[in-house]
């Protein structure tokens, strides 16, 4: 099976054990050797069929263009999968029941770095670690690297964190020069 198979068949899976959910499968280039999760979709999104949709969608495309990718030359997906109402955040079992699938689209897409948004994405990836602790540097994670930084949606809360996951792209972008060169 080829990826383009694996994906499909991993998506109907998805379909079949969620069906009484509105779902957003991951979107963009199965051959990307980077991906970026993010934590789960808001409704908007799912009916636009596309992730990271609004502000927090434009100052990720603004951070990836200066590390010189966009919206097509990598994919993006959710470590969950399900629409969540708003102010409604996934529970732990939740997280777990979508991990599964997290991990398949991994070995689908074989990316050589992991760029995890917030901390529910940590969670859905299995990385015990808090966010505090690893935010800002890439560490190993099985055969790929995985950077983290904060949800772009945490800076209507915390203004002051822009600034961070601004510094955290750059070292991003540096890291990605050294690691996909």
């Amino acid at each position: 099976m080829d990826k383009n198979q694996q994906w499909e068949s991993l998506n109907k899976r998805l379909s079949s054990k969620f069906r009484a959910k509105t779902l957003l499968f991951g979107k963009g280039s199965l051959n990307s050797p980077v991906m970026l999760v993010s934590e789960y979709p808001n409704s908007e999104e799912a009916k636009q069929n596309k992730p990271l949709l609004g502000p927090h969608g434009k100052l990720v495309d603004k951070f990836l263009k200066s590390a010189g990718f966009t919206r097509r030359n990598i994919y993006i997906t959710n470590a969950v999968k399900a629409v969540k109402g708003k102010n409604e955040l996934p529970d732990p079992k939740e997280i777990k029941q979508f991990s599964q699938f997290l991990r398949e689209e991994i070995k689908i897409i074989e990316p050589k770095m992991i760029i995890a948004l917030g901390g529910i994405s940590l969670r859905g990836l299995n990385v015990k670690l808090p966010l505090f602790n690893i935010r800002g540097r890439v560490i190993r994670f099985g055969a790929n690297s995985l950077f983290a930084t904060h949800h772009p949606s945490e800076t209507a809360k915390n203004p002051q964190l822009l600034g961070e996951i601004e510094k955290d792209f750059t070292k991003l972008q540096e890291e990605l020069k050294n690691n996909l060169a």
